[in-house]
């Protein structure tokens, strides 16, 4: 994988805002992520397997990601190589890893917002395979 490309130095706020976003969920850092979700936050995650489904209220997004965490043992990753944005929406493309007991991640995928006020209101995930995807948390 090439590393990402180096940041324009002045850039959409939106395009900051997921940007700081993403370096969040690298940290772990659940209270920061928070702050960037709107309370009525709706996260969608297509497909079949155990963590696919329909993600209400800033606590249930917060939720899905500990779990993400909690089912990888702490292995998942998700790195934006590609952050953009405009005044209502933004997009995020990324490369996703994690390792269970004999099943490896390692995909791209797409991550679509809709932001008002300076807060995420709707993220819409899509993996690359969504097959694989399905089959490494089942």
């Amino acid at each position: 994988m090439n590393p990402a490309p180096a940041r324009p130095s002045v850039e959409h706020p939106n395009t900051s805002l997921l940007w700081e976003g993403y370096t969040a969920f690298a940290k772990g850092d659940m209270d920061l992520i928070r702050a960037l979700l709107a309370d009525d936050v709706v996260h969608r995650v297509p497909g079949r397997g155990p963590l696919c489904g329909v993600y209400r209220t800033a606590a249930e997004v917060l939720g899905f990601y500990v779990r993400l965490f909690e089912l990888s043992g702490g292995t998942f990753r998700t790195e934006p190589y590609a952050v953009m944005a405009g005044d209502d929406h933004g997009v995020a493309l990324v490369h996703t890893r994690a390792a269970r007991p004999g099943k490896v991640l390692d995909g791209r995928a797409v991550d679509v917002f809709r932001i008002r006020d300076g807060r995420i209101t709707e993220i819409r995930s899509i993996a690359e395979d969504q097959y694989a995807d399905d089959a490494f948390w089942s």
